[in-house]
């Protein structure tokens, strides 16, 4: 026998354990991207209540509010509290329908109708859309036309002929959440500040 073959056969005993391990060990998981890992976190986040000021903007006409806004699941309620059409406004949207009541006026709408808000508040803002990006992430649908993301942080987001920008970030328990951000479209802008956030919130 060979030299060469006896030494491979020497080999052997040393090299079988090192092929058994890499073997069981098999190819290293793809490690998930930070910002997958931050959207399931949000997506996840389905019961919650956020507190703060929101100003709009439409064509010549603007006006300002209070907002509390509570989401339980696909059910939302909205509270608006300012001066002029918004004041003692309260919307409240299960999914199915819309409810929008002023003192004793209560008017109830399907929540296919497309223009809903707009009719009866004068707000032109998609009520489905917003709880998804008050979280400071896109709406499952449709799908976003753009999205910029930086340190792992939505920027700004182009969905739906809305554009949303996000100005500052805060750490709200296990959470890192929006506190000013703007969304617009058309001659149409709102500005959102939210001084407190209960994620988790039942």
């Amino acid at each position: 026998m060979r030299r060469s073959s006896l030494a491979l056969l020497r080999l052997l005993p040393l090299l079988l354990p090192l092929f058994l391990a890499a073997c069981a060990t098999g190819p290293a998981p793809v490690a998930e991207h930070p910002w997958q890992l931050r959207t399931q976190q949000l997506a996840a986040l389905e019961n919650w209540t956020a507190r703060g000021k929101i100003a709009l903007r439409s064509g010549q006409q603007s006006e300002s509010a209070s907002l509390d806004w509570q989401q339980r699941g696909s059910d939302t309620r909205l509270q608006l509290a300012g001066p002029m059409g918004l004041q003692a406004t309260e919307i409240h949207s299960n999914g199915r329908e819309l409810l929008v009541q002023r003192g004793e006026e209560l008017t109830r709408l399907d929540i296919t109708t497309p223009d809903a808000l707009r009719l009866q508040t004068g707000w032109d803002l998609p009520l489905q859309a917003l709880p998804f990006w008050l979280k400071g992430m896109p709406a499952p649908e449709p799908r976003a036309t753009a999205v910029n993301i930086a340190d792992e942080l939505l920027q700004q987001l182009d969905q739906n002929g809305w554009v949303i920008r996000y100005e500052r970030y805060q750490q709200f328990g296990d959470y890192l959440l929006p506190t000013r951000l703007s969304i617009e479209r058309g001659d149409t802008r709102a500005r959102v500040i939210i001084q407190d956030w209960q994620p988790g919130a039942v």
